[in-house]
């Protein structure tokens, strides 16, 4: 495996000069509309000239350990192409110690070639970097991440997949890991219930390794015109934790 046969600050170095690489390339491709998956980016972007804002709460309240922690999430579309973004990470009680400001952008482009001969497959790929401010505690980082996305005819299904590398400033710790999600469109549905739940998507997300993002979180999307509301279980990679715990996401297009 290429990865596997890297150093990881190698790695590190070659997520982040593809991912600037990517951002000049993504200024003359088509982008449309869903900025993330449920924590995980996605290949769609913010319209040009438009700000999309999103509260997320991750709550637990059952068992020996409680907490809510929230996320707030701001992007602007500079382009049809790249968005900037700005982010708040784990801000609720507890404190915890990873509590974070994140600054950067994100961009995404159809894949050279596919978009004309295979259009129903929506082949993409993504990029983004985003530096991390430590609001409490660790030093200033880079986190980098490149992905690609397709989406299967008949079914609609979109899945994604990809290589993030972060620092302990945002995950805890040093780390390159995987991460990878599905789409599925309950519009997809034959009949009368396709069409009732034509807003509705059902989620997966799942981000591999042992940090503070190593999770498999299940959930469904509702999104009609400007707002999307997201519901979500958190399940944390190491079994038994006392991180998981429900996800609740609310969005606007302004």
């Amino acid at each position: 495996m290429l990865l596997g046969s890297l150093s990881r600050p190698r790695v590190s170095r070659l997520l982040r000069a593809l991912a600037l690489a990517l951002a000049f390339a993504t200024f003359t491709a088509p982008i449309y509309a869903q900025q993330t998956v449920i924590n995980a980016p996605s290949v769609d972007q913010t319209p040009k000239g438009r700000v999309f804002a999103l509260h997320e709460s991750q709550v637990r309240t059952w068992g020996d350990t409680s907490f809510w922690q929230t996320t707030h999430f701001v992007t602007y579309g500079v382009t049809k192409h790249v968005e900037l973004a700005v982010t708040a990470y784990n801000i609720g009680t507890p404190l915890k110690r990873l509590a974070t400001l994140g600054v950067g952008w994100k961009g995404a482009a159809d894949i050279p070639g596919l978009a004309r001969r295979a259009p129903q497959w929506e082949a993409k790929v993504g990029a983004g970097q985003m530096v991390a401010i430590p609001l409490r505690g660790e030093r200033l980082g880079v986190w980098s991440y490149l992905q690609s996305s397709v989406r299967l005819p008949v079914l609609r299904t979109r899945l994604m997949a990809g290589v993030s590398d972060g620092p302990k400033a945002m995950f805890g710790k040093a780390t390159t890991h995987f991460m990878g999600s599905f789409e599925q469109p309950l519009a997809a549905l034959p009949g009368a219930l396709g069409h009732a739940l034509h807003d509705v998507t059902l989620l997966g997300e799942w981000w591999a390794g042992q940090h503070e993002f190593a999770d498999f979180v299940p959930g469904f999307n509702y999104h009609r015109g400007k707002t999307v509301v997201i519901l979500g279980y958190k399940l944390a990679n190491a079994p038994g934790t006392r991180g998981d715990g429900i996800v609740f996401e609310i969005g606007r297009t302004f």
